[in-house]
């Protein structure tokens, strides 16, 4: 029996999280030579460790990185594709041309989603006006094989010309990509590629910029950082035009709600930071609660540091530093969202959770037999698994009936049920 229970996803995902561990990967890069290793990270000390010797590309593409817990391969786009990284080795285990079937392109901001074990990100092309010869920029939620290289748009239409490189995060509970265009927050549908949500970024305490932002699976809620730009007026006598001139920025770590758009200070005070490493991008340790990104370092160079998720403070900063190189790239923390779970049915099913008669499903979480009550003669039953398929389904009778769902593997279901007078939905865990 699983003991993962919705209400209580804080509390059961943790002690999942420390059986994996709770190292940090990310891109180790040199510029002279240009070379690019996969490496593991000490944010305390910030002391990179190559895993090989051998690079594994000379450039690296920043719009995106996938860490795979489940393969244990590290996947990026380098200088002759889609490279998959085996973690115990840091060799390359394979290279994919990336291909699209609908056109020549770019695949960005992806990231792997531990819920379906797929890699979702944004695929941008062009479209052709055949009559006039335009180009008109699109852009569609897709998912990338890993092996082949080939994207599969899943949007049925362009859902956007372009984004902001503020950060991408998946919800892999609601099954939700998020990326924002500077203005808005987009949310994109994951079971069909059309927009979720698009709140316009709003900050009610302080700031202007919601930036490098990353989804946690520990309290289930998106952390980057609120960014606010003082300017100071500039003349110039000869052309006699005034400008204004960016002086300072300062940072606090902050979280979104991606329903309104309602941006939170958690920092009381600014983290002493104006700036942050765009290809360095953001990671959460779900075990600590610490939230880490990349800035210039107190003593020049690059740092890491980690703000908790608590107190906004910073508790940690290291130096980045390892042999022959000052650059870490694209940081994922491999425990984090291991082994969840959607808990939004896909909406292709055609039903909604609802109470229009009283029926018990018990015990919740289960194993094998699932035991049904009803007030009154129940009729039929389908049970949806939670991308939305139906895996079992029948006949009942009565008020009191038994189920056998020995067949079903561990994960979250949603069991529908008829009687005369109306239905219920109920999720359940096995």
């Amino acid at each position: 029996m699983k003991k993962l229970i919705t209400t209580c996803l804080l509390i059961l995902s943790i002690p999942v999280y420390a059986q994996l561990g709770n190292t940090m990967y990310g891109l180790a890069r040199t510029s002279n030579p240009a070379a690019v290793y996969v490496a593991t990270m000490n944010p305390a000390t910030g002391i990179a460790t190559n895993m090989s010797q051998t690079s594994v590309s000379s450039s690296i593409n920043l719009t995106g990185a996938a860490l795979n817990p489940y393969s244990n391969q590290f996947c990026f786009i380098g200088d002759s594709g889609l490279k998959s990284i085996d973690l115990t080795s840091g060799q390359i285990s394979n290279t994919a041309t990336i291909n699209n079937p609908n056109g020549t392109g770019y695949f960005d901001l992806f990231r792997f989603n531990t819920s379906d074990s797929l890699m979702y990100g944004l695929s941008r092309r062009n479209i052709t006006n055949p009559q006039t010869g335009a180009l008109t920029p699109s852009m569609y939620l897709a998912t990338i094989d890993a092996n082949s290289g080939t994207i599969n748009e899943i949007s049925p239409s362009s859902i956007g010309q372009g984004f902001a490189y503020a950060g991408s995060a998946i919800d892999p509970h609601q099954m939700v990509f998020y990326y924002s265009n500077g203005a808005q927050l987009v949310g994109l549908d994951m079971y069909n590629g059309s927009i979720f949500s698009s709140p316009t970024l709003t900050f009610p305490n302080g700031g202007e910029h919601f930036d490098n932002f990353t989804y946690s699976c520990a309290d289930t809620s998106l952390y980057g950082l609120v960014r606010t730009n003082y300017f100071s007026q500039f003349y110039d006598p000869q052309t006699m035009v005034t400008t204004q001139v960016l002086d300072s920025s300062t940072m606090h770590l902050g979280k979104v709600d991606a329903m309104t758009g309602v941006v939170t200070k958690i920092s009381t005070q600014s983290l002493g930071l104006s700036a942050y490493s765009v290809n360095g991008s953001s990671t959460i340790d779900p075990v600590n609660m610490i939230y880490y990104f990349i800035s210039g370092g107190s003593a020049g160079g690059l740092a890491i540091y980690g703000v908790s998720l608590q107190t906004g403070l910073v508790v940690s900063q290291g130096t980045i530093s390892n042999t022959g190189g000052l650059y870490f790239d694209m940081m994922r923390i491999q425990s984090d969202c291991y082994e969840s779970r959607p808990t939004r049915l896909n909406p292709i099913s055609g039903i909604q959770e609802s109470s229009t008669c009283s029926v018990r499903i018990s015990p919740n979480p289960f194993d094998d037999v699932l035991h049904i009550q009803s007030n009154e003669n129940m009729q039929s039953y389908a049970v949806y698994a939670a991308n939305g398929l139906r895996v079992k389904s029948g006949l009942l009778s009565g008020v009191d009936a038994n189920l056998n769902t020995s067949e079903l593997s561990e994960g979250i279901y949603f069991v529908h049920i008829c009687t005369a007078t109306g239905h219920t939905t109920r999720k359940i865990v096995k």
